[in-house]
């Protein structure tokens, strides 16, 4: 499985924001997952118990399904968009919504806010619980065996691009077009050959377009996109392999995502981090711009 990098996991507060901070109802005791259902998507949000990984920490989407793809898009027993590995409580808010309050050491962290919308939509809403004008996010999804393994994403001239590299820890970042690339903390005898224990920290040759924040990839007819803010400076990453493999053989890739988040692209309301999941039968690259572009006119 993919090495989780710990250290950036953590959110980091910068400063103490100006707007309402969130906050969630009193947790319910026992209450391990639950259930979201709106137009042709069914969203399990899932805490830290163990569901079949072997052990606990596999918090966020347990399952994602479509009427058209009864097949749970993440790996079963471990989950998509997982932003914390440590401990987690769920409150159901509706039949369509859910809040997740992340803990770290017995102290509240992050706090999310699920909520599913016809008639293919997951809005997440992010925040540090106690306030924050910035803060650092670092997600995995561990997606069940598609085909085609590889991220799309629009570059600069505004031509669609593909990735994947099938060896781990080669090419693994896909930056940002005019972000600088960070410099590398190496280490004797390190297990990646750019000088490293982290695989992330090897970066591909693609850039992104940052005014189009968004990748998506394929799992047999549909297509799941993971749509950000534009300009908000996240980077996209993967591993050909992270969550495993098939009994067929077929690997089981991580699509994953990290960054810092500064004011800009948070909320003015909550200063929490907007993010929309859609999950549909695929139909065309430019569909897939016209999801993103009808999201970000709705963005504060």
């Amino acid at each position: 499985m993919a090495a989780w990098i710990a250290s950036a996991a953590l959110i980091v507060v910068a400063a103490t924001l100006a707007c309402a901070q969130p906050e969630m109802p009193a947790p319910v005791d026992g209450l391990i997952r639950a259930t979201l259902s709106a137009g042709d998507i069914t969203v399990v949000v899932g805490n830290h118990a163990d569901h079949g990984a072997g052990k606990t920490g596999y918090i966020g989407l347990h399952s994602l399904t479509h009427i058209a793809e009864g097949t749970n898009l993440f790996v079963p027993r471990y989950a998509g968009i997982i932003t914390s590995r440590s401990q987690a409580s769920i409150v159901r808010d509706g039949a369509t919504g859910a809040w997740l309050q992340h803990s770290y050491d017995g102290s509240p962290s992050q706090l999310i806010h699920y909520t599913v919308a016809p008639p293919h939509y997951v809005d997440l809403e992010i925040a540090r619980t106690s306030g924050g004008a910035g803060f650092w996010l670092n997600s995995a999804s561990y997606m069940n065996g598609p085909t085609d393994r590889h991220i799309y994403f629009l570059d600069i001239d505004g031509q669609w691009q593909k990735h994947f590299d099938p060896e781990h820890g080669n090419a693994a970042s896909v930056y940002p077009h005019g972000m600088a690339l960070p410099t590398l903390q190496k280490v004797a005898d390190a297990t990646y050959k750019h000088g490293t224990n982290s695989f992330a920290d090897s970066v591909s040759e693609w850039r992104y377009d940052p005014a189009t924040a968004f990748y998506y990839g394929r799992f047999g007819d549909m297509v799941y996109m993971q749509m950000f803010p534009p300009d908000c400076g996240v980077v996209f990453y993967m591993s050909p392999t992270g969550g495993g493999a098939q009994s067929d053989g077929r690997s089981n890739p991580a699509w994953d995502w990290r960054g810092y988040f500064a004011p800009e692209a948070l909320s003015d309301e909550t200063g929490a981090l907007r993010i929309r999941v859609v999950y549909k039968p695929y139909v065309s690259d430019e569909d897939c711009l016209d999801e993103y572009r009808k999201w970000v006119e709705t963005l504060d």
